[in-house]
């Protein structure tokens, strides 16, 4: 007798229903526990490329809101420094603006993809070393969970751009962006024990040993940098008049 052991595909009966970004994000970040990131990952649709997807929308509408704020900014304080510049030329704002926005929209998708390739290599640097200490979990599923904790973070501070701008508005949004921070590192720790089925030392060493690595030897080609240069601005310090 043969028996079916393939998987169930889109469109059978007892093929899972779809989890859908936002309902994963809500789930991630109010049942922060490991079975929150078991769940989602088992989940059929947990793959990097719905991962992917997320951080290029999330990447592209912080780069157009950056680029956005930034042109308005730069807009505002060329009329202030410059007002005859508007006498002479009267349609010149206009053309600014036009030209600044396309710039802004062209540039978005851009920034997703950057947004993407950074995303991707630094999942990959976690899922190789988590794999070094004997995890037994997938690439697929650390992007899906990484996506889900990182992306509703990169919408969040994008949208609180604009907001920053406002005197003395940094001060109370930077708290909250620290703290938020912080819950994102273990939140991102227990995904890794979650996917990997590792402890919490293991965990917390795949995730935070590439980057203390990556530091230190930034600091070490610093330093080794300063001692062979440190000569030649020594003694272009001391030509320099006093």
């Amino acid at each position: 007798m043969n028996y079916s052991t393939t998987a169930p595909m889109p469109g059978d009966p007892d093929y899972p229903h779809s989890q859908g970004a936002l309902p994963v994000w809500s789930k991630v970040y109010s049942r922060p526990t490991e079975q929150t990131f078991v769940e989602i990952t088992e989940h059929p649709e947990a793959k990097a490329r719905s991962a992917y997807i997320w951080v290029f929308i999330a990447g592209a509408l912080s780069g157009l809101i950056n680029s956005v704020t930034r042109f308005i900014l730069a807009l505002i304080e060329l009329r202030q420094t410059s007002p005859e510049l508007g006498e002479m030329a009267p349609g010149i704002g206009g053309v600014f603006g036009v030209t600044g926005f396309v710039a802004a929209i062209c540039s978005a998708p851009v920034a997703g993809v950057f947004a993407v390739i950074g995303f991707a290599i630094s999942v990959a640097i976690v899922h190789a070393t988590a794999r070094f200490f004997g995890g037994q979990g997938t690439f697929d599923k650390l992007a899906y969970a990484f996506g889900a904790i990182t992306v509703p973070v990169s919408l969040l501070s994008a949208f609180l751009v604009p907001l920053n701008t406002i005197p003395y508005v940094v001060y109370c949004t930077l708290p909250l962006l620290v703290i938020l921070g912080l819950y994102v590192l273990y939140l991102e720790v227990t995904a890794v024990k979650a996917v990997y089925r590792c402890g919490w030392g293991e965990a917390a060493a795949a995730f935070f040993m590439p980057s203390l690595l990556i530091g230190l030897l930034c600091g070490l080609l610093f330093l080794g940098l300063m001692r062979v240069a440190g000569p030649a601005i020594n003694e272009i310090l001391q030509q320099m008049p006093r």
